[in-house]
Formats: C-alpha cells, structure tokens, sequence
C-alpha cells in the first residue's frame, strides 16, 4: 500500500514539477503562479499560496519559529529578497498581502521584471515557510526545475515559453520489473487514501499577455491565458478508473507517457511540449 501511494505521488510530481510540495504539503494547499507578460518583454508575477482553514487549524506552530513565520502567513523580509533574487537578474519585488477565500487563507505576492529573459520561474513552490526539517529543504534543491523564457522585440514581439524537465528522464524498459496490478480492494483503499491526502489541493501555473496574443501552439489556450499546469485534485480523485490507469502505469513511465494519461482526466491541464511559441503584439 505504502509502495502505490508512493508511486502515485511521484507520478503527479513529474508532471507537475511539484515534488517537495507534494511530499510536504500535500492536501491543503492552493498555489497559483501567473506571468503577466507585456509585448515589450517587461512583466510581473503573481504568485499566491493558499492554505485551507481545515488544515491550518490543525497545525501546530513549529517550534523555534514566531507565530507569524507559519504556513499561511506573509513571508518576511529576508525570505522575499531570497526568492526576489532567485528569479533572476532584473526581478524586483513589488507587493505582497493576505489573501483570504471562503475556504482558504494565505497571500500573494507580485514581482516585476525588465527583461522576460532573465526571468525564471521555479516549478517548485517555495515551502521553506512550511518545511521544518533540513530534509525538506534538501529535497526541494534536489528537485528544482524551472520554466525559461526566450523573447524578441518586435512587430510582432515573439516568446517562447521553455518547459523544463527532470534530467535523465527515461521511459520504462522491456527489462524494467513490472509494477503488479492492485486488486480491487487494494484500489479502493488507495482511492480513499488519496482523497484525504490531495483533498482540496490545487497547482496552477500560466503566462498571460498583456496585450495581444496574435498566435500561439500551446495545448491550453483561453483568450489571452496560456495555461502550463492546472491539477485539481479533488476531481482527479473523483474518478477512481482513471486513477487507477493513472496509477498501474509505474514509477518508470515518462513524462509523455504520463501526459498521455492524463489527457483524459477531468480537472487537469499539464502542457505537453518542451517549448511554447507566442506570437504577441
């Protein structure tokens, strides 16, 4: 049971390129990370982390840390320089305030750029405020993947958009041992599982032009939003078949593969290609 659980998360992961939040904050957080991009290359971000009311009742404080250095709460100083910086060259930061919805509570902060070019965006959230051991914070440097950007000036201005992804990726091979399929209960009890450890969690990652977005080949396209990642857990969870593939298709199963799987599945848009191409104006 352990090993499948296991295997589910890290396939998430992979897709995502969310593995220390899963393995830490897994079921109650909502985090959203939106580049607003104008057609001169200049910018901001937009990242919120949002953690449920039921989960944040339940935490205790971390022992060593001030009350307002908890999860859910406005970072400090010194952690936003430190993520400022690791934007890249250029990035500086703009505001930052609480956020509260009808069932979570958090904060957003805003970051500006000159250059979209300089700009990197970690597909990794930022959990230090929530990651109380030294493991923790090993793994999410282990596992840091970024989004990149090229852009050039012009009539009309062109952006492409660089999916990072994990190194030394490899597909399954004919020698790999085979994952054994779960019987029934098995998948049942796994299902049940899940929903209690992705419940109410959300990732979500996109670009948006401020401006006009003339064309683009990117799978997920809304208007003016180009969407990278939108997992909703609560309606992947909901669909126990689809899990269930999801799940039997092994921890040795490539990126692509895992795409392909996914496709189907109500309540998630993963961008498959490793590069976007915006034309904007």
């Amino acid at each position: 049971m352990q090993n499948c659980c296991t295997m589910v998360v890290k396939n998430l992961a992979r897709v995502c390129g969310f593995l220390a939040l899963l393995l830490t904050l897994a079921g109650c957080l909502e985090v959203s990370t939106v580049v607003h991009v104008k057609p001169d290359g200049s910018g901001t971000v937009s990242e919120r982390i949002l953690i449920s009311r039921e989960a944040f009742s339940q935490m205790k404080p971390v022992e060593g840390k001030d009350k307002n250095d908890q999860p859910g709460k406005v970072p400090d100083k010194t952690r936003i320089e430190k993520k400022t910086r690791e934007m890249g060259e250029g990035v500086t930061f703009v505001d930052v305030h609480p956020v509260e919805t009808k069932s979570h509570e958090g904060y957003e902060t805003v970051y500006a750029f000159r250059d979209i070019n300089q700009l990197k965006i970690s597909r990794n959230p930022d959990t230090e405020s929530t990651a109380d051991s030294s493991a923790g914070t090993a793994s999410i440097k282990k596992n840091r993947q970024y989004v990149k950007f090229v852009f050039s000036k012009g009539e009309p201005s062109k952006l492409k958009i660089l999916m990072d992804q994990e190194p030394g990726e490899k597909t399954q091979s004919a020698t790999s041992p085979a994952t054994p399929p779960a019987d029934p209960e098995q998948q049942k009890m796994m299902a049940d599982l899940m929903k209690q450890f992705f419940k109410g969690m959300r990732v979500f990652l996109a670009v948006d032009v401020d401006g006009s977005l003339v064309s683009t080949n990117a799978t997920h396209r809304s208007g003016k939003r180009i969407t990278l990642v939108d997992v909703n857990f609560d309606k992947l969870i909901a669909h126990p078949r689809q899990f269930a593939a999801f799940n039997a298709s092994g921890s040795g199963a490539s990126t692509q593969q895992m795409e392909k799987i996914m496709k189907n599945i109500t309540g998630i848009r993963v961008e498959g290609r490793k590069e976007v191409d915006v034309i904007i104006k």
